[in-house]
């Protein structure tokens, strides 16, 4: 991931609009114009910007008065006008389009909410605090982020709305969102390295895309709402993040996982997403076998609504099973890779793993759970949607409940999922143990090769790790008899 530096960011509300004329609520609803003297304070307020202010992004919501108001400083500085849906104003539900007279006479209490500048929650339609926040957080990562002054400068200006303004400047100086500022039309901010202000805590290990835990707001706010923030390569190129999009509402809303609030595409192709922080504890690589058969009925929940919510025709371009397997083949030759090459040469094994009439969670594990406070299991990260065949969900299931780690000392072995699933002797037992075998040897040359993981102590411990699996495995495969649950 590329090294963080500090940006200066200019924020300022669009000038005056038809409709801010008309003491009418325009929330979200893009159309409305500048008035005339909105256009002219807009060309005084571009005219005044200083040449030597080092500006190299001018950001603007879409909707037309603020792209209005960011096209005269365009103008003034020679730069592109670039637009993004993060800056729009909060959406106002039922009270969009309507005049303040109107809202009070129509929705009185709706009205005060809205009058009140805090949180909507409460209108119908309306768009949440924490979702508006997101927007927040999701923007002032993308631009001035890790890799942000890379790729759009060390001082950038954003021109957008009034309440997306309160929050934006809020989070970025570690307040309330809804803690009152200036959001005049003529009104600026200056952002000194937002980023750093969110107080960033990295989660994962270097080798994985980057996933941040953000703690907007005082220290002693209680509660705080904490976000996970992670920076995801190539998921902003080619219209993928639509299709992420789409596919993300449908798992968490099939399985009870963290909804996706914010998403938004960088000019290097890669995306920032934005989810709720789930507080609680990821689960110990060593378990007993009681609690390996409740973490495997809870992966075979999961993928078993997945399969169901998700068909695996939207997953057109997304990496399969067999992409995996492929991709692996066309690289360096190791222990892995001569495994898999091996396993290929069978033509009846290849067809099934190039299968994709299902899709499951290819990345199930341990590291990617947690446990709540109140007892509930939660998977926590939704990057690893695999399409392939039918029964690799649960293949995935056993070898991230079970096959890929050590038991604690007091578990018998043979109690455990995968020695109890996977040492049977029937067409389906031999399927799965096959599909099991692919996915430790996919595992195992993930740490033997990925950039930034292969050659450290890390990955050597991972990778030992799959190695150990791959030889229970070996010895399950020679056994003979069935062993069912």
């Amino acid at each position: 991931m590329a090294t963080h530096t500090p940006v200066r960011l200019m924020v300022r509300r669009h000038a005056e609009s038809e409709w801010n004329a008309q003491a009418r609520i325009q929330g979200a609803i893009a159309s409305p114009p500048l008035t005339a003297a909105g256009a002219a304070e807009a060309g005084r307020w571009a005219a005044g910007l200083a040449d030597d202010a080092g500006i190299r992004t001018v950001w603007s919501s879409d909707a037309v008065r603020a792209r209005s108001t960011a096209a005269a400083a365009g103008r003034r500085l020679g730069l592109p006008v670039t637009s993004t849906r993060l800056l729009a104003e909060v959406g106002a539900g039922v009270l969009e389009g309507l005049t303040h007279a109107d809202a009070a006479r129509l929705f009185p209490e709706h009205h005060r909410v809205w009058k009140a500048r805090g949180d909507l929650d409460a209108i119908p339609g309306a768009e949440p605090g924490d979702r508006l926040q997101a927007r927040a957080i999701a923007f002032l990562t993308a631009s001035t982020g890790p890799g942000g002054a890379d790729l759009y400068g060390r001082t950038q200006l954003a021109v957008t709305h009034a309440a997306f303004l309160r929050s934006l400047v809020n989070t970025a100086q570690q307040r309330a969102r809804t803690t009152p500022v200036a959001i005049g039309h003529g009104d600026t901010h200056l952002l000194t390295d937002p980023w750093t202000a969110l107080r960033p805590e990295r989660l994962n290990q270097l080798w994985r895309p980057a996933a941040h835990r953000v703690a907007p707001g005082p220290d002693d706010a209680a509660p705080v709402v904490q976000y996970v923030v992670k920076l995801v390569p190539g998921l902003g190129a080619e219209g993928r993040l639509g299709r992420y999009r789409a596919v993300q509402h449908a798992v968490s809303t099939a399985t009870g996982t963290p909804p996706l609030l914010a998403a938004a595409a960088r000019s290097d192709g890669s995306a920032v997403t934005v989810r709720r922080f789930v507080p609680g504890a990821t689960l110990g690589h060593r378990l007993g076998h009681d609690e390996e058969w409740e973490l495997l009925d809870f992966y075979e929940r999961f993928n078993t609504r997945l399969a169901t919510a998700v068909g695996a025709d939207a997953f057109t371009g997304v990496r399969s099973l067999g992409d995996r397997i492929d991709i692996a083949l066309r690289g360096p030759d190791n222990e892995a890779v001569r495994q898999l090459r091996a396993l290929t040469r069978d033509h009846r094994l290849r067809e099934l793993l190039y299968e994709r009439s299902h899709v499951t969670d290819f990345d199930l594990h341990r590291d990617n759970t947690v446990r709540t406070d109140t007892g509930q299991l939660v998977r926590i990260d939704l990057d690893s949607l695999c399409p392939g065949p039918r029964l690799l969900g649960q293949a995935c299931a056993i070898v991230g409940a079970s096959a890929l780690y050590p038991a604690l000392q007091s578990a018998a072995r043979h109690e455990r999922p995968h020695a109890r699933l996977l040492g049977g002797d029937s067409d389906h037992v031999r399927e799965l143990r096959r599909l099991v075998r692919v996915r430790l040897l996919l595992g195992l040359w993930f740490f033997l090769t990925a950039p930034g993981a292969a050659g450290t102590e890390g990955s050597e411990r991972h990778a030992a790790l799959y190695r150990a699996a791959l030889t229970e495995l070996t010895a399950l495969d020679q056994e003979k008899g069935s062993c069912t649950r």
